[in-house]
């Protein structure tokens, strides 16, 4: 993982590297997935400055260095918001918030067909049913519905030719949806926070300490 080198600097490189690439190919999309693990907190280092708060900070430098003229969009996904470093929200940074919701039925279905490309369905599978069947779930959980469908089917039979209905059925029997309450809540936390880091740095408001 070229986040957690142990040599000294290399993270830091990694970093300007990647940066420096998107530049020599712009335009270009600078895509982080599960950002929340690549910029914590910083000061949770168990001796001073840890390897996370220098990659960090080498990210917020490059963030800080691009231009809209340069063509580099930076996007990052998170389901743990609150990991965050507020840095990473100021202006010119990550400025922009998207809160994506689960899926509604249409998209269930085409996630359904999506992850059932690979799997040899019998004619009595409905995706439309399914996604019925499935309101409150997300992506991750139809992928492992999906997953253990199959399994179930190769549970009763192994040479079963095709995964039917009742694998599907129970297959979500046993997959219950994610706690989207959870991260409902997380998301609503965050967007309050990044609102008062704006207030803050907003030209010409002034917040009195909180006691």
């Amino acid at each position: 993982d070229w986040t957690t080198s142990k040599w000294v600097g290399d993270s830091e490189k990694a970093v300007r590297s990647l940066f420096a690439k998107a530049k020599d190919n712009a335009p270009a999309i600078l895509f982080f997935d599960e950002i929340d693990g690549l910029a914590v907190t910083r000061g949770h280092g168990n001796n001073g400055i840890s390897v996370a708060d220098r990659v960090l900070s080498q990210l917020l430098q490059e963030m800080d260095g691009l231009d809209q003229k340069i063509g580099v969009t930076v996007i990052a996904a998170t389901n743990r918001p609150d990991k965050i470093d507020i840095a990473l929200l100021r202006p010119g940074r990550f400025d922009r918030l998207l809160d994506v919701q689960p899926p509604d039925e249409a998209d269930r279905e085409d996630i359904f067909r999506i992850h059932t490309r690979g799997i040899p369905c019998s004619h009595d599978v409905n995706l439309n049913e399914l996604a019925r069947l499935t309101e409150g779930y997300t992506g991750a959980d139809i992928k492992l519905v999906c997953r253990e469908a199959a399994v179930a089917a190769l549970d009763e039979n192994f040479d079963i030719p095709e995964v039917a209905t009742r694998h599907f059925k129970s297959a979500i029997d046993r997959v219950s949806p994610s706690d989207m309450k959870f991260y409902q809540e997380l998301a609503a936390r965050f967007r309050r926070l990044v609102d008062d880091t704006d207030n803050a740095t907003m030209p010409g408001t002034h917040t009195e300490p909180a006691i």
